[in-house]
């Protein structure tokens, strides 16, 4: 697990390859500059040691074992470097001016701006040892720690803004004057000579930037020092004893700030630009593992769904405000320098791309820091924080210092309200819209995608085994951490341009890894089809296959039966993204039962293996466009023996063949008639067609209420006399209706239970909004009529959950025949009680349940195509009839 903080000497490592210098050389040059170090050294050595935090200049831990003193090295980074850029001659200066003043800095020691013994520019310092935050949740700390970390933070920018740059001695450290165009230009220059073509959406957010810089940028009102990377993880903190004086301004003791670092960017500018960046945790896009950002929780207990103690973005910037003696600025203004702060940072990480690409990175893991993916996140990100502030203005928002004619005049560029006087009186607003509209819907964005783990009713209920529990613990903290962060970034790569929708984005295979590294893989598979396996495991083992070794101890699962799965199931259901995570996804998951029970060794080496290891993707295709698929029979695919009985060659029309667009399909399971002569239900076979054989072409994707599922999709493909060797018949010819009921059966209760999840999470999003919703003078949450809406929601939840968890149990106990009546029961029940559920919650969302921003849509779609899909309700509603009568018996309907 990534560490969430650690001390300044925790850090350090050897250093790394393109790093090492001439150690040497810099004890001769130093014993010359600074003889006073060396007194009692004799023949003794300096230790070098590399910093392994930090994306800019590379840094060094100069130890002295004659003296025990420690002094850090910063330089400029090896190789061609882009004009201005790690200046380590500025960050002294900074040092130099700041720390006889008592602002918490290191104090410098010695600057080398020549090229000797170094190669390269590079000053010293003291070392700070104390405590980095890299998490801005700041888990390991109590709420009031929390309280006072951010509030040190806020009142230390807020000093260095009031310090007078003449007062420093730095009146041409630069000039105040259109900083941010400045700023704005040097960062669109950074970006362009960082990749190799600037992306569209990039130039696009550059051309707004450039239209709407501030009227007061020309000439600043307060120009002050401005740090340009001011965030937690550039603040060392200790304990108040060993702070400078005069280092962190109020708020208790406790953590204090002992060090600010890395003045790389700093200069004479803008300060709001500074207090911009300092907030880009509360605008950091989710999904990203490699980004800290502020989470919420609705299950945090604080009204924000931040951590306790940690203040909203409003109450920061008020502390930053009350500390620096200013008011805000506008809305309009605010998310021209939120946008410009994301931008500065695509621009950074745009340039740790380009020197990873030259191997001369100062981190190690910059490639992953600073990848395509993350780059496009902060993009969108940042155009996302533009639009709002466009749709606020456009719907009569704040334009102005003041506010809109009528609308609220606090200046709060968080508030909403969008009337006058709310206010208290001590001149704060206090009105029940100063979430910020921006951030009200960054958190209802973060709701959906961080819901509650544990589903109301589930733990206590019918076949929770305690090994079943276990899991179940394990498979919810792994959906938060993991799954939930991701959805975003998965959502907005399957809505993206046509040709990049249709492949798949790294983080699903990155997610697939670590859900196998944490045990948490097929655990679709029962225990009675993994002991017929083993065999298949210890084929992983040794690599057959091309199959990685390492993930033969959990291709088999975890051994559960149906009943203790379906708990599962219900929580990957919460996510349309989650049952691939674990390997759980149809139709894999029926193709693997299907092998696993009918198929040879050789189909199952061949297609079982990599299908289990998660390799390879498959799909299933039965239903034809041109007949009713709801009844079989009518099936009009062929599939021929040739006159030597050694190949078959498949022809026929299929669609809603899901899972064919993924460009991982590598084999279909295909139903066609083998002998049309034959009794009604003896006439159909399946046989394995590989998707890259000669004749399969897959048409299109179709739409299902507008949404192609990319890059997973629902197939029309064409099979035009495709030949696939005999032995690719599965158990043999006229045994497609048995293969197809023993598949269909476990794979109706996974959609339902994954239904019962979708009703779960629909329910947290209901109670969410209702609660943060004002209507006709209070609260959503306290109307009748919703109240009645929800308490009928969770029985039809409830409900559908017993359900599944009763035709589950009795799949186990009677086997597919046995339970066939419970399973007809709950495909029928399950969809049509969740689409209400979904309905209500989409209803209580009012517009924003219909969109993009959540996740409501999606699950009803899928919802009521599973009224359709694996048997329409019709047909199971006959079976449940059929069923009724057969026990009654003839004897009895005659008394009747």
């Amino acid at each position: 697990m990534t560490s969430k903080s650690f001390s300044t000497l925790q850090s350090l490592g050897p250093v790394r390859t393109g790093h090492q210098f001439d150690v040497a050389g810099l004890q001769a040059y130093l014993q010359t500059q600074l003889p006073e170090l060396f007194q009692g050294a004799g023949a003794s050595h300096i230790v070098v040691q590399q910093f392994q935090h930090g994306q800019s200049n590379p840094t060094f831990m100069i130890s002295l074992p004659w003296s025990g003193q420690r002094l850090v090295l910063r330089k400029k980074p090896p190789g061609k470097l882009l004009a201005s850029a790690h200046a380590v001659e500025r960050e002294y200066a900074v040092l130099a001016a700041l720390s006889p003043v008592g602002f918490p800095v290191p104090r410098p020691v010695h600057l080398c701006t020549g090229g000797v013994p170094l190669g390269t520019p590079f000053y010293l310092m003291e070392c700070a040892e104390g405590r980095v935050f890299l998490d801005p949740n700041l888990p390991e700390l109590q709420p009031q720690q929390r309280s006072e970390v951010y509030a040190h933070m806020a009142q230390t920018l807020a000093r260095l803004h009031t310090l007078k740059p003449s007062a420093l001695g730095l009146s041409s450290y630069g000039s105040p004057a259109a900083y941010c165009a400045r700023q704005l230009r040097r960062w669109t220059s950074q970006y362009a000579a960082s990749v190799p073509a600037p992306d569209p959406s990039v130039s696009r957010l550059t051309a707004w930037l450039a239209a709407h810089v501030p009227a007061e940028d020309a000439a600043p009102p307060r120009p002050a020092l401005v740090h340009g990377d001011y965030r937690l993880d550039n603040i060392v903190f200790g304990t108040r004893g060993s702070a400078p004086a005069g280092g962190g301004g109020g708020g208790g003791g406790g953590l204090v700030p002992l060090a600010v670092l890395d003045w790389e960017l700093s200069t004479i500018g803008n300060p709001w630009a500074d207090v911009a960046y300092n907030c880009l945790p509360y605008h950091m896009p989710p999904g990203l593992l490699v980004l800290q950002r502020l989470t919420r929780d609705p299950r945090a207990g604080t009204p924000s769904g931040l951590p306790p103690g940690i203040p909203t973005e409003a109450e920061y910037l008020a502390a930053y405000c009350a500390a620096a003696g200013v008011a805000a600025p506008p809305p309009a203004e605010w998310a021209f320098y939120v946008a410009l702060s994301l931008f500065r940072c695509l621009a950074i990480l745009a340039g740790v791309a380009a020197r990873s690409r030259q191997g001369n990175a100062s981190s190690a893991n910059a490639a992953a820091v600073a990848s395509e993916e993350v780059l496009a996140a902060l993009t969108a990100a940042a155009l996302g924080v533009i639009e709002r502030a466009e749709a606020e203005a456009a719907a009569g928002g704040q334009t102005g210092k003041g506010g809109a004619a009528g609308g609220c005049k606090c200046s709060n560029p968080a508030c909403t309200c969008g009337v006058d006087g709310g206010r208290t009186a001590g001149g704060k607003c206090s009105c029940s819209g100063c979430g910020g509209a921006a951030q009200v819907k960054q958190q209802q964005q973060e709701t959906q995608q961080v819901p509650a783990c544990d589903a109301a009713g589930g733990d206590g209920l019918l076949g929770l085994s305690p090994r079943a529990a276990e899991l179940r613990s394990r498979l919810a903290a792994f959906m938060a951490d993991h799954v939930y962060p991701a959805e975003e970034v998965l959502e907005a790569h399957a809505m993206g341009p046509q040709e990049t929708r249709w492949t798949i984005h790294p983080l699903m295979e990155e997610l697939k890894a670590k859900a196998q590294q944490a045990g948490l893989w097929n655990l679709w598979l029962p225990a009675s089809l993994a002991s017929r396996l083993g065999w298949l495991a210890e084929a992983a083992r040794a690599g057959a296959g091309g199959a990685d070794p390492r993930v033969a101890p959990v291709l088999l699962g975890a051994g559960l039966s149906h009943l203790e799965y379906a708990h599962l199931c219900e929580l990957m259901g919460r996510s349309a993204w989650a049952p691939e995570v674990f390997n759980c996804s149809a139709p894999d998951t029926g193709n693997m039962e299907v092998l696993a029970k009918y198929g040879s060794r050789e189909q199952q080496l061949a297609w079982l293996l990599p299908l289990l290891a998660g390799s390879i993707r498959s799909c299933f295709a039965m239903t034809e466009k041109a007949v009713a698929s709801s009844d079989a029979t009518n099936i009009t695919a062929t599939i021929a023996r040739s006159a030597c009985g050694q190949r078959l060659t498949v022809s026929g029309v299929k669609w809603w063949t899901s899972g064919a667009m993924d460009p991982r399909c590598k084999i279909a399971i295909f139903m066609g008639k083998t002998d049309p002569r034959a009794a009604t239900h003896k006439q159909q076979s399946m046989v394995l067609v590989p998707m890259d054989a000669p004749g399969v072409k897959v048409v299109r994707p179709m739409l299902v209420f507008g949404f192609d599922d990319a890059p997973h999709g629902h197939a029309e493909v064409h099979f035009t006399d495709v030949t696939v060797p005999a032995s690719n018949l599965i158990l043999g010819e006229g045994r497609g209706f048995e293969i197809a009921q023993g598949r269909l059966g476990p794979g109706r209760l996974h959609h339902c239970m994954r239904l019962v999840g979708a009703g779960e999470r629909a329910i947290e999003l209901m109670a969410v909004r209702a609660a943060q919703r004002v209507v006709f003078g209070k609260p959503l949450a306290q109307q009748g009529a919703f109240q009645a809406k929800l308490g009928r929601c969770r029985i039809a939840v409830d409900s559908s959950r017993l359900l599944v968890l009763a035709a589950s149990d009795a799949l186990d106990r009677l086997g597919f025949k046995g339970a066939a009546g419970a399973i007809a029961a709950a495909k029928v029940a399950t969809p049509s009680a969740v689409l209400e559920v979904l309905d209500a919650a989409i209803q209580a969302h009012g517009g924003a349940g219909v969109s993009q921003d959540f996740v409501l849509a999606r699950l009803w779609t899928a919802a009521r195509t599973l009224r359709i899909a694996d048997g329409p309700d019709e047909v199971h509603l006959g079976t449940l009839a059929k069923l009724e009568m057969k026990r009654l018996g003839p004897g009895k309907v005659s008394k009747l």
